[in-house]
């Protein structure tokens, strides 16, 4: 999450948070036991508001149990944290199934790496959200020089050390280097106001910001880099697709604004003007358009679907085989299994 667009929220007399100057604490909804099925099993409060997916369901990565396994102990015993209330929450997320549901035909080891990096993408997520953005702005200044410079930048902190190590790994594979600049390029949308917009009036601009705030480009460069099949992929051939990336795109970052919108709203209100306000499609269509959350929600949940729909009829009329029909598949793959993850997971909840 990036906290820089000021977009802020309070609760209308009628109890629905709309635009406005000051916000105002709510109960979140994920705290809320009266969601639970016939049976008196919890289910997810979004369950009621998110119709079902077109796509094909998703499947995990067959070496999903020892991949999560490897990654989870590095990160628990590497990554320094807080409390171990703190360590224990971020393991129970699961947080790695958000690659091994987007990437199920990758290669194990690099799919490996690439969870390695998402997820220590969220760790520094949450720790910068309990800094101020020039903090911050310090620390990812630091990361490019590791990336750019390895050979004269010597690692100082936990963070430095790990992420040395990680793009050390990368950079034994070839064609990683896009990776990098794409993690460290998201790295600078949630830290550094001068690198993105301050201010968002529209939904489209949001998107536009919102792809590389959120992962997008990275995802789309492992998609390519995880899978050997997909290695040769020429220039040409990711032209023709970028229409359905950018659909992609799209879906996963306004479907992860819904799921993840209450966690947002609590760091927003949080840290307040020295963190920077809520960064949020659902907040930003409310502003633009003068409606609640709520509303703003259900429409952005439309998007989602009819963005599902586009996908599918370009993909019915690109006629493609081989290597290029794998991508495409690929490409659906991250949408259907994005959502897959944001249902399972208990980091919205």
């Amino acid at each position: 999450m990036a906290m820089m667009v000021s977009i802020e929220i309070e609760k209308s007399p009628s109890g629905e948070k709309t635009p406005a100057t000051k916000p105002q604490r709510q109960r979140s909804r994920r705290r809320d036991s009266s969601h639970r099925n016939m049976h008196g099993k919890p289910t997810h409060p979004l369950k009621a508001v998110i119709p079902p997916s077109i796509l094909p369901e998703a499947v995990l990565h067959p070496d999903h149990e020892q991949i999560d396994r490897h990654v989870m102990t590095y990160l628990a015993n590497t990554w320094e944290w807080p409390s171990e209330k703190h360590k224990q929450a971020f393991i129970s997320w699961k947080l790695s199934e958000v690659v091994l549901f987007m990437f199920p035909t990758g290669e194990a080891e690099r799919v490996k790496l690439a969870c390695e990096l998402l997820l220590l993408g969220f760790l520094m997520d949450d720790y910068f959200d309990k800094n101020t953005l020039s903090t911050n702005a310090s620390i990812v200044s630091s990361l490019h020089s590791l990336s750019t410079s390895p050979e004269m930048t010597v690692p100082v902190t936990t963070i430095d050390s790990m992420h040395a190590g990680l793009f050390a790994k990368f950079l034994t594979y070839p064609n990683s280097a896009p990776i990098l600049e794409a993690y460290l390029a998201m790295l600078d949308c949630h830290c550094v106001p001068s690198r993105g917009p301050s201010s968002l009036s529209s939904l489209k601009e949001y998107l536009v910001f919102r792809e590389t705030d959120v992962g997008m480009p990275i995802c789309v460069e492992l998609l390519y880099w995880t899978d050997p099949a997909l290695a040769g992929i020429t220039a040409d051939e990711k032209r023709m697709l970028r229409p359905l990336e950018k659909l992609a795109n799209y879906h996963v970052s306004i479907l992860n604004d819904v799921f993840s919108f209450e966690r947002e709203w609590e760091a927003a209100e949080m840290n307040g003007e020295e963190g920077g306000a809520l960064v949020n499609g659902v907040a930003v269509l409310a502003g633009e358009v003068g409606i609640g959350v709520e509303a703003a929600r259900g429409l952005c949940v439309r998007l989602v679907r009819v963005w599902e729909g586009e996908f599918v009829r370009l993909k019915g009329e690109m006629l493609v085989e081989g290597r290029l029909r794998r991508a495409v598949e690929g490409i659906e793959r991250r949408m259907s299994g994005a959502e897959a993850f944001s249902w399972r997971t208990g980091r919205y909840l």
